[in-house]
């Protein structure tokens, strides 16, 4: 899984002051797929950022299985991994552009799921002080806040309609846990779940 640096310094003061609706997020893991198959990002509820009496919420048991083009999958392996390219690429010129105009990335939400599709929107704070929203595809959407260092978040209403129960017991080996998982996500079709925005 990858644990983002932010959640050492996204304090539970500032979560206090936000939708408690909006449940932090990090990722379980990314399965890449061999083209044509679309490749799998699972995200889980972050317990580090929940608040005193949150932890027993089964939603904090859930992971979100989100499929995802080669080339979002690309996007955010790199993010993750923190690879540097000889040339810059997409969503670190993105971050870069917006740092250069004294702006920031103050965090993304997964906040809608329609039918078969989910939707994002990323806050972008301005220089100004004042906020701004910009929809996005989950995949850009994630890809540019691992690379701005900023925070995720999906809505209660996301999670209860298309997370998945999480079957880890304490102590269970959690290796195992995971190939049993993954197992799964490969048996399954795309069109069972939820796929993101175009």
């Amino acid at each position: 899984g990858y644990n983002p640096p932010y959640i050492a310094r996204f304090t539970l003061q500032r979560r206090c002051a936000m939708d408690l609706d909006m449940i932090p997020m990090t990722i379980e893991s990314l399965a890449l797929g061999l083209i044509p198959q679309p490749s799998v990002l699972s995200l889980r509820p972050s317990k580090a950022l929940a608040l005193p009496g949150e932890e027993d919420d089964d939603i904090y048991d859930r992971v979100l299985p989100i499929w995802i083009g080669p080339t979002e999958a690309a996007a955010i392996a790199a993010a993750i991994d923190r690879t540097r390219a000889e040339r810059p690429l997409t969503h670190s010129t993105m971050a870069q552009i917006i740092r250069s105009m004294g702006g920031s990335v103050s965090r993304a939400v997964i906040d809608r799921v329609k039918g078969t599709t989910f939707y994002a929107t990323v806050y972008l704070r301005c220089p100004n002080g004042m906020y701004t929203r910009v929809d996005a595809r989950p995949s850009d959407a994630i890809a540019l806040v691992i690379r701005a260092d900023a925070p995720l978040f999906v809505s209660r209403e996301v999670l209860e309609a298309a997370a998945l129960p999480r079957s880890f017991k304490p102590g269970a080996d959690r290796k195992i846990e995971m190939e049993e998982f993954h197992k799964f996500i490969e048996d399954v079709k795309p069109e069972d779940f939820v796929t993101e925005g175009n």
